[in-house]
């Protein structure tokens, strides 16, 4: 055990707890990993559970309220859990890339790009409307994301079967289980480098959603 790690053990519980708040997930992994009394340490803190707590995305608080149900408190389930939103981070991503690619400050500038500005009229009333209906557009694909839907946002979502598969018992298997999710998460996001296939998805997206 090296001397950072023993000082860092000698901490009364509820300030180690504390710093290890304050981790990113990777690093709190690493840590972890230093030695079992390290572990215990986290295990002891509820590292893992304070992490997973941090997030305000509405899927996560859905698995968190299973957990708290279900009264699971293995390390495991909530490690799940921070893998979960670290993936809806990614998905939140490129939602706002796939987004910069159609934000234009001006049908001028709009006008320069041929394809799009072609694609721009078939959709939209006139610039103004572009520019309402693609913050709307933003918006709505956000919450959709942070959801864990693939469906309306207006549409009550049920992720019960989804959440027995991953939790199961309450003693996870973290690898199997964030590879679930994240083979999952290709479905959430309807995404194309084509800009006829964007439009075409913007256009389906708004008119499911009555814009």
């Amino acid at each position: 055990m090296s001397t950072n790690e023993c000082q860092l053990l000698c901490l009364p519980i509820e300030i180690f707890g504390k710093i290890c708040s304050f981790l990113p997930a990777a690093s709190l992994c690493q840590l972890e990993a230093t030695s079992r009394a390290v572990q215990e340490s986290l295990e002891e803190a509820r590292a893992w559970r304070g992490k997973a707590m941090q997030s305000n995305y509405s899927f996560v608080r859905d698995m968190l309220e299973h957990v708290r149900v279900n009264e699971f408190n293995d390390a495991s389930v909530f490690k799940v859990i921070v893998g979960t939103k670290m993936i809806i981070d990614e998905l939140a991503s490129l939602v706002q890339k796939d987004f910069s690619h159609w934000k234009f400050s001006s049908e001028k500038s709009l006008k320069r790009n041929g394809l799009l500005y072609h694609i721009f009229k078939l959709l939209f009333r006139n610039f103004e409307d572009y520019v309402e209906k693609m913050k709307i557009y933003q918006k709505l694909r956000l919450a959709q994301v942070e959801a864990w839907s693939v469906e309306s946002w207006k549409k009550k979502l049920d992720h019960k079967h989804l959440m027995m598969g991953v939790f199961q018992g309450g003693l996870v298997d973290v690898n199997k289980a964030v590879k679930i999710l994240r083979d999952e998460a290709k479905a959430r996001l309807f995404t194309s480098d084509s800009p006829v296939g964007m439009g075409a998805y913007i256009s389906l997206f708004l008119k499911d959603n009555d814009c």
